[in-house]
C-alpha cells in the first residue's frame, strides 16, 4: 500500500484547482554569433495558460478576431484579445547580456538549461498541476528539451499518482497560435522596431514575466522625480526580496507561495509599472486570489503575508495607499509614519490605563510590572 505523507496532503490542497493547459511557443534561436545575420539578440518564451473549461470558447473567439501579421492593426488585435480568458507567463532572455554575464564557453548549453529551469519554476509556482500541450505536428526543439528536463529533474508524483506537469496532445490552432503570435509581437517591440508598447497593452494578462539575466536594479521612469530615489535603499529592497524568492519559491505551503507571489508582483510593478507608486491592497488581493484560486482577505494579506516577510527582514514600504518595494528614504518614512499613527495612540491609551489603576490603588498595583510588560514599563518610566 502506498504511504501518504504530510507533503502529499499539502499537495492535495494545491491540486484542488481548475484544470489548466499551457500552450508554449518561442521566438528566437540559440546562436551567439551576433555578427552573423539571422542571430537573434533575444529569446522569448510565451506560455498561454487557459482553464480547460474555457478552451473551446477561446478558440472560437480567436477564430472571429483573426491573428494578423499586419503591424498597423496589431494594436487593435491586442486590445481585442486581452478581453478573452487566458493568462500569460513570459520569459524574455537578453542573449547579449547573458553572453556578457556568464563566464562559460558552452553558452548554448548553459543558456538553454537556465531557460528550462526558469520556465519550470515560473509555471510551477503559478500552477502546481498543469497540462502542457504538444502540437499535433510535433513539438519544437526547445519544448522537447523542456519535456526531458522536467521528467529528469522534477519527476514528482502527487497523491493521485499523477505528475505535476502532464504533456498532452493539443491542437495546433487557437491558443497555440495565440502563443506564437504574442511571442512574435513582443519580439518586434524588443528589436527596436517602430511599434507601440505591446507589453504594456498585455499588462493585465501577464501573470508573471521574468527577464534573463535578472535585473539588479529598478527600471526608473526618466520622467519621474529622481530626487525620490536612493540607490542603496533600492538595491537593498530588491536584493532582500529576490533572496527570499530564491529560498522559498519551491515551498509548497500555501502561505509561503503567496508570500513569494506577493514579492514577485511588487518586483513586476517596479520594473514594468511605476516604481514610485504604491500598489493598492485591492489590486494585490486580486492578483493573489488568482494564484490561490480563492478569495484572499485584507487581514490575511497583512497577518500571513506582509508581517512574516517583515519578520524575515524583507524590506517593504507601506502607506494608506498600499504597498511597494522601497526605493527612497521617503518610502521608508511613509511606512514609519503609518506605523507610528497606529502605535502611538495605543501606547498613549496603555499609559492612561496604567495610571488610572495606580491612582485607584494608591500606587500599590502597577499592571506593567509583569515580566512580559517590562519593556512598556521602561518606556513610560
Amino acid at each position: 500500500m502506498k504511504q501518504i505523507s504530510l507533503d502529499d496532503l499539502n499537495r492535495a490542497e494545491l491540486n484542488n484547482q481548475p484544470g489548466r493547459t499551457a500552450f508554449i511557443k518561442e521566438w528566437g534561436n540559440f546562436e551567439f554569433d551576433f555578427g552573423q545575420e539571422g542571430t537573434s539578440k533575444f529569446y522569448i518564451v510565451c506560455a498561454v495558460i487557459v482553464e480547460d473549461s474555457n478552451l473551446s470558447q477561446l478558440e472560437e473567439s480567436l477564430g472571429k478576431i483573426g491573428l494578423t501579421d499586419e503591424d498597423q492593426v496589431r494594436v487593435r488585435t491586442l486590445n481585442e484579445i486581452i478581453q478573452l480568458d487566458f493568462t500569460l507567463i513570459l520569459l524574455i532572455a537578453d542573449k547579449v547580456r547573458f553572453f556578457q554575464d556568464v563566464p562559460l564557453t558552452n553558452f548554448k548549453g548553459s543558456f538553454v538549461k537556465h531557460l528550462y529551469d526558469r520556465l519550470y519554476k515560473s509555471l510551477y509556482h503559478a500552477y502546481p498541476t498543469l497540462q502542457i500541450a504538444e502540437d499535433q505536428t510535433g513539438i519544437s526543439e526547445f519544448l522537447a528539451g523542456f519535456k526531458d528536463y522536467v521528467g529528469r529533474e522534477w519527476p514528482v508524483q502527487n497523491l493521485f499518482d499523477q505528475y505535476d506537469f502532464d504533456f498532452v496532445a493539443g491542437p495546433d490552432r487557437g491558443p497555440s497560435q495565440l502563443a506564437e503570435w504574442i511571442s512574435v509581437t513582443i519580439s518586434r517591440q524588443l528589436q527596436g522596431e517602430n511599434t507601440s508598447d505591446y507589453l504594456n497593452i498585455l499588462y493585465w494578462k501577464i501573470l508573471s514575466i521574468e527577464k534573463i539575466p535578472g535585473d539588479n536594479a529598478v527600471n526608473l521612469n526618466p520622467a519621474a522625480d529622481n530626487r525620490k530615489f536612493n540607490q542603496d535603499i533600492a538595491d537593498l529592497a530588491f536584493r532582500k526580496a529576490r533572496a527570499y524568492i530564491r529560498e522559498h519559491e519551491r515551498d509548497e505551503e500555501i502561505e509561503k507561495r503567496l508570500q513569494v507571489s506577493f514579492l514577485k508582483y511588487l518586483i513586476f510593478e517596479a520594473q514594468y509599472g511605476n516604481p514610485y507608486k504604491f500598489i493598492t491592497s485591492k489590486q494585490i488581493l486580486s492578483i493573489l486570489s488568482n494564484y490561490a484560486d480563492t478569495r484572499i482577505s485584507k487581514d490575511f494579506l497583512y497577518r500571513k503575508i506582509v508581517a512574516p516577510l517583515r519578520d524575515a527582514r524583507v524590506v517593504l514600504a507601506s502607506s494608506p495607499q498600499g504597498y511597494k518595494l522601497p526605493i527612497s528614504v521617503e518610502d521608508i518614512s511613509a511606512y514609519l509614519h503609518q506605523t507610528n499613527s497606529i502605535i502611538a495612540p495605543m501606547l498613549h491609551r496603555m499609559g492612561l490605563c496604567r495610571e488610572v489603576i495606580r491612582q485607584q490603588t494608591g500606587g500599590k498595583l502597577d499592571v506593567l510590572a509583569e515580566d512580559e510588560f517590562l519593556k512598556y514599563k521602561k518606556y513610560f518610566d
